[in-house]
């Protein structure tokens, strides 16, 4: 299994020693450890670089932006070996502390940064379909589908019009949330471009809600893809496996 997304540097981990400890153990072949400013993006680089089958996303989250600035700061991480992508970016209109102008400016700019990197991008997208699908639809014939939908919530109809420009769909722990009515998205996600994740330490998924999420969870996400999509666990954990290393260009 990948965990294609979680925060290994997230304090609640304390170092991620432990968990990166017992990936073997849990079944764990990668996890993609995601920064969303400077400082946890400079954090997670250094992680992947000292651990086997770890490695690093760089990026500044929406609502994590303080100095534009950090964007230039972070460009010189995307150069580094083990990071396999810029993220996690975006646009979210549920928390208000950052301007809309402000996150669109730094979203193009960051995208422009993947462009001139060549690296894949892992999208933030909260509340914002509005703004945010006919900014992916321009960046189509850049990015060249190198491009993941991180943790995706809307509907199916939106999962299409990712999927029609070529996008990677993920899917984390919410979908084993009672009431969730993910399956429709699930499903109009092809096998080509589908992924599983944690978004660890959050979202936990079901039978652990209420607990700490770990990478390892990303097994219970993969369960309810495989249920949804009417397939088995060991399909679309190859299949998952198999996206998120192309994407990533994981070995």
């Amino acid at each position: 299994m990948i965990d294609s997304h979680c925060h290994l540097t997230d304090p609640y981990y304390e170092g991620g020693e432990s968990i990166i400890n017992d990936m073997p153990r849990d079944g764990l072949e990668a996890v993609v450890t995601v920064g969303y400013d400077l400082k946890t993006s400079e954090e997670c680089v250094r992680l992947a670089e000292t651990h086997d089958g770890v490695y690093a996303a760089v990026g500044l989250h929406p609502s994590e932006i303080k100095d534009e600035r950090d964007v230039l700061r972070i460009l010189p991480l995307l150069s580094r070996k083990k990071t396999v992508a810029l993220g996690e970016i975006g646009l979210d209109y549920h928390w208000q502390d950052v301007p809309r102008d402000v996150q669109k400016r730094v979203f193009e700019a960051q995208l422009e940064a993947a462009y001139a990197y060549g690296a894949p991008v892992i999208v933030h997208s909260r509340d914002c379909d509005g703004d945010m699908l006919p900014v992916l639809k321009a960046w189509k014939s850049k990015l060249g589908g190198r491009l993941v939908m991180h943790c995706f919530s809307s509907s199916a109809e939106i999962a299409k019009e990712y999927v029609r420009a070529g996008y990677y769909v993920s899917f984390a722990g919410p979908v084993t949330f009672r009431n969730a009515k993910r399956g429709d998205a699930i499903r109009a996600v092809p096998d080509e471009l589908l992924l599983a994740e944690t978004d660890s330490p959050y979202l936990t998924p079901v039978p652990h809600r209420g607990e700490r999420n770990m990478p390892a969870y990303v097994r219970y996400v993969i369960e309810k893809l495989a249920e949804e999509r009417g397939s088995d666990f060991e399909s679309i954990e190859r299949i998952t496996t198999e996206n998120a290393k192309r994407l990533f260009g994981i070995k």
